[in-house]
């Protein structure tokens, strides 16, 4: 049995195993469980918690691979921002399915220099990862769910916004152009529109990423795709978003209209009669009944006309 030693600061836990020194961020979540695991001497728990590799591998059950101090997901290298996001989710305790997901939807955007803009983006922002392996943007719109620019998209919550590939501008250095637009919660937020419109969270499929404009710092960026959540208020901060499962606005109900009847012969609409309202003279009629009435004043204006002067 190797000889164990440690020390535990208010910073870190030092650990000292099998040759060699290993130090845990008392911030880490892991930490706590290391503590637990030294005062009990139990070692088979201490390659799970004092080295990252073995906890990496352990949490993605082999999916990720530490080789050589990089990150494989699956085998493939896997991009800075994709090692971050898995040793931030290790250090929270979460599921390694979304990252898993996240990085072969990364695979599949079409554009190479799009994949390394988003990169750049994703870095800057730290947005959130969804359980599809989309991650979460924000977008302002007005207070009828319309685009701000057009007012012609509809962002209703649920709605799947989208438009053709090819008619999103590629171009970074065109910084305002054809596209679907949304951006970092500062931009959305202090940059863009009024205090009247609404601010929307909306999930991001990473393949949809066309381009992500140079001289706004990585804060917005033009895709081919979103799908609207809901309305927000403020920026959201956990590294994994749960999205529940977002059902398109409902139209809104009619009222049942009141039954009605006819004020000269009183059937009524329940009777299966068309009952109209004659705004002429403000009655609600049943059609025979309001053509009576029509006639009638025909029959009365024939009789003015005779002596009826249009006064020129």
């Amino acid at each position: 049995m190797q000889k164990v030693s440690w020390l535990i600061t208010p910073e870190n836990v030092v650990v000292n195993y099998e040759g060699q020194t290993h130090t845990l961020s008392r911030f880490d979540a892991y930490s706590s469980k290391l503590i637990e695991a030294l005062k009990a001497k139990d070692w088979t728990l201490l390659p799970d918690l004092i080295s990252q590799a073995k906890r990496i591998e352990t949490f993605s059950q082999g999916k990720f691979q530490v080789r050589d101090g990089e990150i494989m997901v699956e085998g493939v290298k896997a991009p800075e921002i994709i090692g971050r996001k898995i040793q931030e989710f290790v250090r929270e305790g979460l599921p390694y399915e979304p990252l898993v997901k996240f990085a072969k939807n990364l695979q599949c955007n079409p554009s190479a220099r799009a994949l390394g803009e988003l990169y750049q983006f994703l870095e800057k922002n730290n947005h959130p990862i969804t359980e599809n392996g989309h991650f979460i943007a924000y977008k302002k719109v007005r207070p009828n769910f319309m685009d701000i620019h057009s007012g012609t998209f509809d962002n209703s919550v649920g709605t799947l916004v989208s438009m053709s590939r090819s008619s999103v501008d590629d171009n970074p250095h065109q910084t305002c152009s054809h596209g679907l637009h949304v951006a970092n919660w500062d931009y959305a937020a202090n940059h863009f529109g009024s205090s009247s419109d609404i601010m929307l969270e909306v999930e991001v499929d990473p393949a949809d990423v066309v381009a992500i404009p140079v001289d706004y710092n990585q804060s917005k960026m033009r895709v081919c795709q979103y799908r609207v959540l809901g309305v927000v208020d403020k920026e959201l901060s956990t590294p994994l978003r749960i999205v529940k499962k977002v059902e398109p606005a409902c139209p809104v109900k009619e009222e049942p209209k009141e039954e009605q009847s006819c004020e000269d012969c009183g059937v009524s609409d329940a009777e299966d009669i068309s009952v109209e309202r004659d705004y002429t003279e403000n009655a609600i009629l049943c059609e025979s009944c309001c053509l009576e009435r029509e006639e009638n004043r025909e029959d009365e204006d024939e009789d003015e006309d005779e002596d009826e002067d249009d006064g020129f």
